[in-house]
Parts: structure tokens; C-alpha cells; sequence
């Protein structure tokens, strides 16, 4: 079953709403209850219920009032546990990006939970002759079998976290490749501060910083968590990139930031979640 209320005199989904307050959550940081109640239009008790559900999945956090947006601290987590961290908004960021894949072209994909996804759309289409270059174990054992794509697997220091290869050795490497288009993807991305890591990740610095020198054209991949983030050691600036692909949720402040840097950025729509047939909780 669908949940659904009356919202501002329309009906709007559950899902759409939960959209909302999120979108909203980010953007300001924090929120009220009564003031989503507000302009939602439905009750606080539904509010409350709404951020209760998204606080248990871990997508905002609960304060006296309110929520208010989490923002990761510490190092970044292995790419494993990344993977399950903001899945809806990755899968239709990679929905969004295979649309900019060519046949025929070169193509990046650096190692990445988002890049995943995006291994995963390549892999569900045909292809005559696409190249794919990446540093990533994960991509590769997704498209190492997929007819008509040609597989390039940079060599490196292999780094377990990221389940990828990096250091000079993939450097060297990738001096002596040319890419058409790279998808990256990152930890935070700021018009003015590029994207940029914390001091753990530096030793991932020159694979990328390679990768971008080999590609005529860098595509950013990145949820809305994302956007807006400044972390201590910038590894690309942001004059590098070409083009970013977020989710419907970014912050339209960040998002015209860096359109007015000259960056391009796709707004990928989310679609409905899946709903299974377990039985709804008695409320």
C-alpha cells in the first residue's frame, strides 16, 4: 500500500513528501516541525512521523522541534558500506550519467560507489564498441563481461578501502591514455573550493589528479550530500571540472553556485521507491 496525504490541496505521495523535507532539511540546514507542517500543508503529527522514518534510515537527524541535515565526519567509510549510503539518489545518478555515454568513445570511471552505479546502467545496455578505462575492481567485475565493452584496468597500489588502484604507478599508467570523458567521484564539491578530502584520502590524490590530465572532459558525480561540503585538502580545482550530475535533493543555491562557475550541472529525477509486501505497522 501507498501511503498518501492532502497536501496544500493536492495529493501528494509519501515518498514525494519525504522528498521535500529533505530537499528542504539540506538546503536550510535545519527545520521545524511546525513550520514543514506549514508548508506542506498536512498535520505535525504527520511531520513528526515523516522524521522519525527518515531519522531511522539515517538521512537527517532528530533534534527537540525538528531535524536537521547530518554531515559526515572523520574519514570517509569504505566503499562497501558507502554503497548503501543514499542508494535511491547513486542509482539515479547513474541513470542520469549513462545517458552522456557514447558508443564508440573513450570513457573514465574512477573508483567510486557512485561510479558503481553508473558500471551497473553501462551493464544493462548494448554497446558496439565502448571503451572503459577505470581504477576500480568493482566496475571492472561488472563490465568486464559485458559484450561490446572493452575493459583498460589501471594497474597500482591497491587500496582496500576503495577497492581500487592508485599511487605514481597509476599515474604512469594513465600518462599514456586518452579519455573522452571521465565520470569521478567525490567526497565534496564547492564552487569555490572545487572538490576537495580529508587528509586520510591524500594518497588517492595523484590516480585522480592523472585522470583528470588524460580526459578532455570531467563529469562529477555527486548526491546531494555532497554538494556544498569543503573538506581540508582539495584534490581537483573546480576550473577542472565540466559538468556535474547530482540528485533531485541538491540545494538549488549550491547547484546555481556552480552553474555560475561554468560547470554544468544534471539534475537527475529520483524515482519512487520499491515498495515490498511485508505488513504496515499498526499506527
Amino acid at each position: 500500500m501507498v501511503e498518501t496525504e492532502q497536501s496544500g490541496g493536492t495529493t501528494m505521495l509519501k515518498s514525494e513528501r519525504q522528498d521535500e523535507i529533505l530537499r528542504v532539511v539540506w538546503q536550510q540546514g535545519t527545520a521545524s516541525s511546525s513550520d514543514l507542517a506549514s508548508y506542506l500543508g498536512v498535520s505535525e503529527i504527520t511531520i513528526r512521523r515523516d522524521l522519525d522514518e527518515l531519522a531511522r534510515s539515517g538521512r537527517l537527524e532528530r533534534v527537540r522541534g525538528g531535524a536537521r541535515r547530518i554531515l559526515p565526519q572523520g574519514p570517509e567509510p569504505p566503499v562497501i558500506q558507502r554503497q548503501a549510503e543514499q542508494a535511491r539518489e547513486k542509482r539515479a545518478i547513474g541513470l542520469a550519467a549513462v545517458a552522456m555515454v557514447e558508443d564508440g568513445s573513450v570513457i573514465g570511471i574512477e573508483s567510486g560507489s557512485t561510479g558503481l552505479e553508473l558500471a551497473r546502467a553501462i551493464a544493462a545496455r548494448c554497446w558496439q564498441s565502448l571503451h572503459v578505462i577505470t581504477n576500480s575492481f568493482g566496475v571492472a567485475d561488472l563490465l568486464m563481461r559485458t559484450p561490446g565493452v572493452h575493459l583498460v584496468f589501471v594497474g597500482g597500489s591497491v587500496n582496500a578501502d576503495e577497492m581500487g588502484t592508485f599511487g605514481s604507478l597509476a599515474a604512469e599508467m594513465l600518462a599514456r591514455i586518452n579519455i573522452d570523458r571521465l565520470f569521478m567521484t567525490c567526497r565534496g564539491i564547492d564552487a569555490r573550493a572545487g572538490v576537495t578530502n580529508d587528509a586520510s584520502a591524500e594518497g588517492t590524490f595523484t590516480a585522480e589528479r592523472a585522470l583528470v590530465r588524460a580526459s578532455r572532459e570531467v563529469i562529477v558525480l555527486a548526491d546531494h550530500t555532497k554538494l556544498g561540503r569543503v573538506f581540508p585538502l582539495q584534490s581537483i580545482p573546480i576550473s577542472d571540472v565540466d559538468g556535474v550530475v547530482t540528485d533531485a535533493l541538491a540545494p538549488a543555491e549550491q547547484v546555481e553556485e556552480l552553474r555560475a562557475q561554468g560547470v554544468r550541472v544534471t539534475i537527475a529525477p529520483l524515482p519512487e521507491p520499491t515498495f515490498n509486501s511485508a505488513p504496515m505497522e499498526a499506527r
